[in-house]
């Protein structure tokens, strides 16, 4: 039996590309790349590989948003925190919840290195003071007393207020597909009317240099799908979505910008880094996601791929979707081009740019194909029209074979 639709009522981004979904559909329409130089940290590596960072300045994206930070609240926050409260910002102001509905929602929110940033800077300090005056300062090792490394749900919550159910999940990069996920469910089940979900993560020296150490970082940047692709790059950002049961948003007479209407998620339990060569465990997530929105396989007109540009993850994430979709080739895109894998944000981002396909009724380009890997997928190659677009697909798999996919649906017209 189908779970009960959930309606969207809200939107936040924040990546390479910009701070707004606004940002997020210019990019797409102009087909642009975020990537560029490292510049967060020094590294040896940082001219050597791409970056999807966000350029732009957090503090001021907030109090545009919501209200200036002081230096204390700021110095609190982490990097992470940051990106996670603009998005989540942007999300609650498009979905204008009154008061009381703020109140009683909840924060699902997917990270996977969280706050690491902040603590590796506070390492770095320690280690510089103890080099040259033989130990750390009081003063630093007093920062780390307040600084919550994997904590951002919780300065979302705090920040506005939000009284229901909170939690962070981390499988890695599903952290924030499952996030929205089981934010519906609990929804779903009757235990909340609103939650706001999704995910954000920030770039870390131990992102970007544990993932070159595995060798799977291309100099080129990703190019997903694509016969000579070469590897993934790093990003980072925020997707926020604003839940609500369609009760509960008919009631507030809420526009309803599409409906997640399917969920699934499964482990390859296989390796610690690599997909199940058959891609067992993607295939049973896409299979849980579409019984679960009470649709087969004929009714979805687009998969947004979770498409890294890794020799492995494309080949393998390929085949699990022609098996799927065995009667016929249905378009299918990746964004990783445009800004980079954001680890646990990426599912999440993804979902916010599938309520934007389904609004438009159009699909964007996977960047950086030239020669398709095989001509198992109908890759998008151009943007296209897609006038009859009503349900989409969204893949996110992480390592240790946690895969997450959604189904959405499309909502009211504009």
């Amino acid at each position: 039996m189908p779970s009960p639709r959930i309606a969207i009522t809200g939107l936040g981004f924040v990546g390479a590309v910009g701070a707004h979904v606004s940002a997020l559909e210019a990019a797409l329409d102009q087909e642009r790349s975020g990537l560029g130089d490292l510049t967060l940290f020094d590294s040896e590596l940082s001219r050597e590989y791409p970056v999807g960072q966000y350029r732009g300045d957090l503090r001021a994206d907030f109090a545009r948003l919501v209200r200036p930070l002081s230096a204390r609240e700021a110095g609190r926050l982490s990097r992470s925190d940051l990106l996670a409260l603009v998005a989540a910002a942007e999300a609650l102001q498009m979905a204008a919840l009154p008061d009381m509905a703020r109140r009683n929602a909840g924060v699902y929110l997917g990270q996977s290195v969280c706050g690491t940033l902040s603590s590796e800077s506070y390492y770095l300090d320690c280690a510089a003071q103890a080099a040259s005056h033989g130990r750390a300062s009081p003063s630093h090792l007093d920062r780390l007393f307040v600084h919550d490394g994997a904590n951002s749900g919780d300065a979302i919550a705090r920040e506005f207020s939000m009284g229901g159910p909170m939690a962070s999940l981390m499988t890695a990069c599903s952290s924030g597909a499952n996030a929205l996920g089981l934010a519906a469910a609990r929804i779903a089940s009757g235990q909340a009317q609103v939650m706001l979900a999704g995910g954000a993560d920030s770039l870390s020296r131990i992102a970007f240099l544990g993932f070159a150490s595995l060798g799977v970082m291309s100099p080129e940047g990703p190019r997903p799908f694509d016969a000579a692709r070469k590897g993934m790059c790093v990003g980072e950002g925020a997707g926020m979505l604003v839940l609500e049961s369609e009760a509960h948003a008919r009631a507030r007479q809420a526009r309803v910008l599409a409906w997640l209407t399917g969920y699934g998620h499964s482990c390859d339990a296989h390796h610690l880094t690599a997909p199940h060569p058959e891609g067992l465990g993607a295939q049973a997530a896409m299979k849980q996601a579409l019984a679960d929105a009470g649709l087969a396989p004929s009714d979805i007109g687009f998969v947004s791929a979770h498409g890294t540009g890794t020799l492995d993850n494309d080949k393998v994430e390929a085949l699990a979707i022609a098996r799927v979709f065995s009667t016929r080739a249905v378009p299918v895109s990746s964004t990783k081009r445009y800004f980079g894998h954001t680890l646990a944000a990426s599912g999440a981002i993804k979902a916010v740019l599938c309520v934007l396909a389904l609004q438009r009724r159009r699909l964007w380009p996977n960047l950086g194909l030239q020669k398709a890997q095989d001509d198992s997928l109908d890759l998008v190659t151009q943007a296209r029209p897609a006038p009859r677009l009503q349900h989409v697909l969204s893949n996110s798999f992480g390592f240790g074979g946690n895969n997450a996919a959604l189904v959405f649906t499309a909502g009211d017209r504009p």
